[in-house]
């Protein structure tokens, strides 16, 4: 008769001494299981095979160990008991691993109503099961049902004995959930206590130990503590090879440490050369791009513009240490003619790809796919067609022209026209630049009628009243609506592109007029909704005789009106008479 105690003492040595003879010793003895005619050891064996090929990312063979076990289980007639319901929850995990969502989520109703029935007193059955469904439930968004199922896991687990390392996993779950929940303080914190636990065991450490290391090496490199995050990493590959191999979770890992060692990298670059984009850029042209250039292509050069602009905080000279994480390196761009375009356009862009991709220290350039095509070799025509929509400027004169340029986003204007350029022999780029380099005045005073507009309507009228209605969420977003529209006007009468949002306050630093709107903004960015309305109204009136006083001192109206609708009407009535 088979010996399944004996087996498992044996399996467990092999688990901790010789786990890349696992396979071989699993289906070694389901095979003599099976010889023996043992439907039940047959069945411990394939869940225990289950695992495996789930964990080494093996579908095939999975899927046939569960075909298998339930068939056997079927042999045995179990259905309904506690070791056929915990059949099903092995095969359900396998499944959701497998991204067979719709099968997991049904094996593992079918668990819980069996396990619901037999288990009056807390059992690790009960608790696997919630860990693992917490899984599922994260993964298809039902975040709130997943922290419910793991508080129940942790409950169950703690009124256990020895219980130790179903804690650390419970820890592990719970942090990864916090992860995707944005709560990176309280992820921490479960990920330290579940490696703590696992650190502590004598012997070898339980397989989820290297996923404790995994999310607490996430958690280091989301708070930027990089030296800490790479050990951690490192460790968990060491755990998952010597465990699985180059499995799913080896690979992700292994991407994951070469992402933080990147960073790592380019940040002590940066800090140590003291260099922003834009120099780095600048040299590696003169290094590698002119040479090339003289080289190769002496007939074109001298049509050929090279520089850098476009998007990326280098082009406004907004990069940091923390810019380094993508889309940063050695890099410029090289802008053709449509006519050179089509001629060399191709073997230019070889000859790029071909220059050295370090440069003074600096790794090579991490592009991402959302940041593909913004340096290298670019037409004139498509530089300017995929920020604006037009390959040139159109004139504003016209209703055509007028109509253009009011649909043109102010940050994508502000990507053609910002950087710069190292040099333009032709012009051609230099001259359309030019042409985009601000809103014709006409074009400028009807969007700043339409933001004063904005600032009167939710800030002046619309904030007090929903304030007085007691409608919190609606007055928080009139208050945000009036921010975002006192800052588009703050650029228009500076004369200058408002950027994408991120960048918006940080631009208005290098306003010329208006030069505490910042400090002023940032006051009432703080204030609350409810409990401050009426200091709120008070600010909001204060950053409203901003613009009141500038639109004087401009010439763009003489009223001195605090209500801005009274502003935007005197200022469409002067452009209207121009």
């Amino acid at each position: 008769m088979f010996a399944l105690n004996d087996f498992l003492e044996r399996l467990d040595a092999v688990y901790a001494e010789r786990p890349k003879e696992l396979e071989s010793f699993l289906k070694s003895g389901l095979s003599e299981a099976k010889a023996w005619g043992d439907l039940s050891s047959s069945l411990v064996i394939l869940n225990e095979l289950i695992g495996y090929y789930r964990v080494t990312s093996r579908p095939a063979e999975c899927r046939e160990c569960i075909r298998q076990a339930k068939q056997t289980a079927d042999a045995m007639g179990i259905q309904g008991t506690a070791n056929y319901a915990t059949m099903l929850l092995n095969i359900g995990t396998a499944q959701r691993a497998m991204g067979e969502i719709s099968e997991a989520e049904e094996q593992y109703e079918q668990a819980y109503e069996i396990y619901s029935r037999e288990f009056a007193e807390p059992d690790y059955r009960m608790a696997t099961f919630y860990n693992n469904r917490s899984i599922l439930y994260a993964q298809t968004g039902r975040l709130k049902e997943a922290r419910q199922d793991l508080e129940k896991a942790m409950e169950l687990i703690l009124a256990l004995e020895k219980s130790e390392t179903e804690i650390a996993i419970t820890h592990v779950n719970i942090g990864n959930l916090c992860f995707q929940m944005q709560d990176l303080t309280e992820g921490t914190r479960h990920m330290k206590e579940a490696a703590r636990i696992f650190e502590e065991t004598e012997g070898k450490k339980d397989v989820h130990y290297a996923s404790a290391l995994s999310g607490l090496g996430e958690a280091y490199f989301r708070s930027n503590r990089l030296e800490e995050a790479i050990c951690c990493y490192e460790k968990a590959l060491e755990e998952i090879f010597s465990n699985y191999g180059e499995n799913d979770a080896y690979r992700v890992t292994k991407r994951n440490l070469e992402l933080a060692r990147d960073t790592l990298s380019r940040i002590e670059a940066v800090q140590s050369r003291k260099m922003k984009g834009m120099d780095i850029s600048r040299n590696y042209y003169e290094a590698y791009g002119r040479p090339m250039l003289e080289e190769k292509y002496p007939e074109y050069i001298g049509r050929i513009a090279a520089g850098l602009a476009g998007e990326g905080s280098e082009c406004m000279g907004y990069d940091d240490a923390y810019s380094t994480d993508h889309d940063f390196g050695p890099a410029f761009c090289l802008w053709l003619t449509k006519e050179d375009y089509e001629e060399i356009g191709v073997r230019l862009q070889e000859d790029y790809e071909k220059l050295p991709k370090e440069f003074m220290g600096f790794p090579a350039r991490n592009v991402t796919e959302q940041g593909g095509g913004r340096v290298g070799v670019l037409c004139i025509d498509d530089f300017f067609l995929r920020y604006t929509g037009y390959m040139e400027a159109p004139d504003a004169e016209t209703k055509a022209g007028e109509a253009g340029w009011l649909t043109m986003e102010p940050e994508m204007l502000g990507a053609v026209t910002n950087g710069q350029i190292f040099t333009d022999p032709l012009g051609e780029f230099t001259k359309r630049r030019k042409e985009f380099g601000a809103y014709p005045e006409n074009i400028r005073l009807r969007r700043l009628g339409q933001a004063l507009g904005k600032m009167a309507q939710a800030g002046q009228y619309n904030f007090g009243r929903m304030c007085r209605r007691h409608e919190r969420e609606a007055a928080y977003l009139c208050k945000s609506e009036f921010i975002n529209s006192a800052i588009e006007a703050g650029y228009l009468l500076n004369g200058s592109y408002m950027p994408i949002y991120k960048w918006k306050m940080r631009g208005l630093e290098e306003f010329t007029c208006l030069t505490s709107l910042k400090k002023e903004l940032s006051v009432l960015i703080g204030m609350r909704e409810d409990g401050q309305a009426e200091e709120t109204i008070g600010q909001i009136e204060q950053i409203c005789n901003l613009f009141v006083q500038e639109l004087n001192r401009q010439g763009l109206t003489e009223s001195r009106e605090g209500f801005l609708e009274i502003q935007k009407q005197e200022l469409l009535r002067g452009l209207n008479r121009r």
